[in-house]
């Protein structure tokens, strides 16, 4: 039976960056990425403008990929992975359960900030800074201003969206859904992955896998990642 993977995007990001996984994973596995607002296929959308209108937008587009009932699992890495949790907690309070959830890029289901300060209080020049600082400011916008013109309201939206996100979110109830939760070894956002609170998130088994590499550690390992995918689905 096919299984629809669907994948959500990083801060800052565009889900088309999975459309390569396709060539990566066997045909039983649909890749679907689910693009947010104002990015990719999006662009022309306002961004959201909290954690509870992004879950209702991402609810409302996912509910008609499983009308038919056909098995589902959900990757999401950095602020993805937020998102793909919350969205199983809002899936099996209607009903519905993914077959295994993938988290890439948290060293804790918990949002901290990673940038120093809210992101409402940093500049541009002190935004851009601090997510070079940590690899999540692909070179190609740091020395281009128009680029970066035009990437610094979705980052700065996706960021207020997380942390709104962790101030309205309940994280007290754990999904049913087996989790495997990946991260890169140099990553300084998530240097220390809490085993802890992973294993308060789920009622089911919580796996744990390292790799080479800093916060975009799925592009170098990219390979090892579907395969994985592709032994578990």
């Amino acid at each position: 039976m096919n299984v629809k993977l669907i994948c959500l995007p990083h801060a800052g990001g565009s889900a088309s960056r999975y459309h390569r996984w396709r060539a990566l994973l066997p045909a039983h596995l649909d890749v679907i990425p689910l693009e947010l607002n104002g990015r990719g296929d999006r662009v022309g959308e306002p961004l959201y403008a909290s954690f509870a209108e992004a879950l209702d937008d991402l609810t409302h587009r996912t509910l008609p990929l499983l009308a038919t009932g056909q098995p589902f699992v959900l990757f999401g890495h950095s602020m993805g992975a937020y998102l793909a949790l919350e969205l199983e907690r809002r899936l099996e309070s209607l009903g519905l359960r993914a077959r295994h959830l993938y988290l890439s890029g948290r060293g804790s289901p918990r949002y901290r900030d990673v940038l120093g300060a809210p992101v409402s209080a940093l500049d541009d020049a002190r935004l851009l800074s601090e997510l070079a600082a940590f690899g999540g400011l692909p070179a190609s916008l740091a020395e281009h201003d128009l680029m970066s013109t035009l990437f610094l309201p979705v980052i700065r939206a996706d960021f207020r969206l997380l942390e709104d996100g962790a101030a309205t979110a309940d994280e007290t109830v754990p999904v049913r859904s087996p989790l495997t939760v990946l991260n890169g070894e140099d990553d300084d956002t998530a240097n220390a992955v809490c085993h802890a609170d992973w294993l308060r998130i789920s009622s089911s088994v919580v796996d744990f896998r390292m790799y080479s590499g800093g916060h975009f550690f799925i592009d170098e390992n990219l390979h090892s990642i579907t395969q994985l995918i592709a032994a578990r689905t």
